[in-house]
C-alpha cells in the first residue's frame, strides 16, 4: 500500500513512478472551497500582501496537486483584497498570530469555505490556530529531494493540512514536516484530512 501511495503522489504532480502504475487505486475526488484573501494595510506593511489573482490562481494548482494523492481538491469561491483593521490596543503584547487574527474582519470570512490570508510578513512562515489560515507570500523552504519547486504552495498546503487535522511530523519529505519542500501523505493522515472533509461538507449541507 506504501508503494501505491508513492506512485500516486507522482501521478498527482504529473509523473509516473516506474513499474507502479498498475497499483494505483484513486480515490474519489471530493471539493472543498476556499476564499482567498488578499490582506492590505496603508500602515502595516507587514500586513499588506503584494500577491495577485493571478499568483493565488498559480498556487492553488500546486496546492491541487499536491493534495490529490488525498483525493483531495480545493475550489476557490473568491480571490479579494481584504483590508486590515488597526490592532486593538489590548493585543500588542498578544503572542502574533492573535495580533494577526485581531487585524482580519471577522464579516469578510466565510462560513461555508475555508479563509486563507496572505500577508506580507508573519513569523513563521504561516499558521493555523482556528480560522482563517495565515501565509506570509514571503515564506522560505528547506528544499528537500523530490520536494516541491515553490514555497508559497507548500506552505498553504501544509497549513490546509492542519486545518484539516494533522500535526506536525518528522519527516523530511512529508508534508506536515515544518520548514521543508516535502509534500508525501501518509495513509493514516489521507485518512485523517478525508474525514475532516466530509464531515466539513456535512455540517455545511
Amino acid at each position: 500500500m506504501k508503494t501505491a501511495l508513492i506512485a500516486l503522489v507522482a501521478v498527482a504532480l504529473g509523473g509516473v513512478a516506474p513499474s507502479q502504475e498498475s497499483l494505483i487505486v484513486p480515490l474519489p475526488t471530493i471539493t472543498l472551497p476556499v476564499r482567498v484573501h488578499l490582506v492590505q494595510s496603508d500602515s502595516m506593511p507587514a500586513m499588506h500582501t503584494t500577491l495577485v489573482e493571478s499568483d493565488i490562481r498559480r498556487i492553488f494548482s500546486k496546492v491541487n496537486s499536491v493534495w490529490a494523492q488525498a483525493g483531495i481538491q480545493f475550489e476557490i469561491e473568491s480571490i479579494a483584497p481584504t483590508t486590515a483593521i488597526p490592532m486593538p490596543p489590548e493585543m500588542r503584547l498578544k503572542p502574533e498570530f492573535d495580533r494577526v487574527h485581531s487585524m482580519i474582519p471577522k464579516d469578510r470570512l466565510s462560513a461555508d469555505a475555508i479563509d486563507i490570508c496572505y500577508v506580507k510578513e508573519v513569523q513563521p512562515n504561516g499558521f493555523y490556530y482556528g480560522e482563517p489560515i495565515v501565509v506570509k507570500d514571503t515564506a522560505k523552504l528547506r528544499e528537500v529531494s523530490g520536494g516541491l519547486d515553490e514555497p508559497l504552495p507548500r506552505v498553504t498546503s501544509h497549513e490546509i493540512g492542519h486545518a484539516l487535522g494533522l500535526k506536525h511530523r518528522q519527516d523530511t519529505t512529508n508534508l506536515m514536516q515544518s520548514g521543508t519542500t516535502g509534500f508525501s501523505l501518509n495513509e493514516a493522515e489521507i485518512a485523517t484530512a478525508r474525514g475532516k472533509v466530509s464531515a466539513y461538507l456535512s455540517r455545511n449541507k
